[in-house]
């Protein structure tokens, strides 16, 4: 895959504001989020998307055009002010880079991966805008459009909207795009009356919640420079098939049939009976988020008791179901009430409250999980398993250096899962462990039985 040329995208939009940021962005620049910064610490949104059709190059720079003068978030800008902290500043027109790469095969997803992995290297100054696209293109013919979007401006799910509008439109020009909130509008309702009385019932629950959901405190590095970070990845077909399986069967979430297995896992490692996890909330129930470009995502407490015993996963796996509906209306904290109460708390209990367990699955869409057939899942459970794919990656350093990660990239054909942590808490074969627990306490709860051990990432 090699660049061919770079195309300037004009937009012009009619709003143009400036603004304050919303609890969730502020959230994110309270807890090192840099999209500034150039590699992984910015944690900026990477995602690609099939080109649906045979739309023309002019199609696909048309969308991209249309889709940058629809959505607010994607032509913000975030110029700092004098004590640091970032501005959103709404421009209505301006000029977008959309570079093309031609590849002389279909494209892979590892191929896709890597590219947005480029696009999202580079942060983003305070004076560029928060969206970097690149077209894919076979035998001169669009086929992939890959993105990378400023932390601020996109979650996951406003990144995946993004994507799919603009597929969309150079699909058909005449496709409608929703009717989501702007993030002023966000902004707006959460400085109004009745966002002020949700973040007091959201901070009274919070508070509640620090007191009782204790977990082992986990050990930082003395220093940024002198630490290791672990990070252990497994993809999986047996995990997406396992997950489908008992979340049909149990009528749930295949996210709750995740963490239910993972809180098992992690409890059985740590020695407790209950894990209490900081799970990310897409926050997308109410009708004016569902289809909103913005970084609203936020965090809430659940509960996993694992005490329930594996006889009972039916049964935990449904009453974590519950709770992440619970959970869902007090997830959007409002950062700074939350850090008061964070602190306060530490000082009634003489421990830190703070929950560093961090459980992020990225939103599963029901139509992309497999539909296996009930009679043959223990077959192809098992079989499938033998095929995972693992791998050990330690770095100098990482944005989430602190937290114990747990996070479902995507679910599909395959699960990509990733475990992170500083290695002060835990070495690599610690996460190894949990990881293959994990696997094999999903397929066991379909076949019925204990799966047999999948050798380990030393041997992958």
């Amino acid at each position: 895959m090699r660049q061919i040329a770079r195309h300037d995208v004009v937009f012009a939009a009619g709003t143009a504001a400036e603004h304050e940021l919303t609890w969730s962005q502020k959230a994110h620049e309270r807890e090192g989020c840099h999209p500034r910064l150039h590699g992984p610490r910015n944690r900026n949104q990477r995602m690609a998307r099939v080109l649906g059709g045979t739309p023309d190059m002019a199609a696909v720079l048309h969308a991209v055009a249309a889709v940058a003068a629809r959505f607010e978030a994607l032509r913000t800008l975030y110029p700092r002010d004098a004590d640091g902290h970032a501005r959103a500043v709404v421009v209505a027109s301006g000029v977008l880079q959309v570079d093309e790469y031609a590849s002389d095969a279909p494209v892979t997803d590892d191929g896709l991966s890597a590219l947005t992995l480029r696009l999202a290297e580079r942060g983003f100054a305070s004076q560029d805008l928060p969206l970097r696209a690149a077209v894919v293109t076979v035998d001169g013919r669009p086929t992939h459009i890959a993105l990378s979007l400023h932390h601020f401006s996109a979650d996951a799910t406003a990144a995946r909207l993004v994507a799919e509008h603009i597929a969309r439109l150079a699909a058909d020009p005449g496709a409608d795009l929703g009717t989501g909130w702007q993030p002023r509008q966000i902004a707006s309702f959460e400085a109004s009356p009745s966002g002020l009385r949700h973040a007091r019932r959201v901070d009274a629950h919070d508070r509640a919640m620090l007191r009782q959901s204790a977990m082992p405190e986990l050990q930082t590095p003395a220093s940024c420079g002198d630490g290791v970070y672990n990070f252990v990845c497994l993809d999986s077909t047996a995990v997406a098939l396992a997950a489908a399986t008992l979340a049909k069967q149990y009528r749930t979430s295949a996210a709750a049939v995740l963490q239910a297995a993972y809180g098992c896992v992690l409890a059985e490692h740590l020695g407790i009976g209950k894990c209490v996890f900081n799970t990310v909330m897409a926050n997308r129930q109410a009708t004016f988020a569902r289809e909103a470009v913005a970084h609203i995502a936020g965090r809430a407490f659940v509960p996993v008791d694992a005490s329930l015993g594996s006889d009972r996963f039916p049964a935990l796996c449904r009453a974590v179901d519950a709770e992440l509906v619970r959970s869902s209306s007090v997830s959007l904290r409002e950062p700074d009430r939350y850090a008061r109460s964070l602190e306060e708390v530490s000082a009634e209990l003489g421990r830190s409250a703070d929950n560093p367990y961090v459980v992020n699955i990225h939103p599963i869409a029901p139509r992309t999980l497999i539909r296996a057939r009930a009679d043959r899942a223990q077959q192809n459970v098992e079989r499938a398993m033998a095929a995972s794919r693992y791998g050990r990656f330690p770095k100098p350093v990482d944005p989430y250096s602190g937290k114990l990660c747990f996070v479902v990239w995507g679910m599909s054909e395959t699960a990509g899962i990733s475990l992170g942590t500083d290695a002060t808490s835990f070495d690599a074969t610690d996460l190894e462990r949990i990881l293959l627990s994990f696997e094999r306490r999903l397929v066991g709860a379909v076949t019925g039985g204990h799966a047999a051990p999948n050798g380990s990432f030393a041997d992958a």
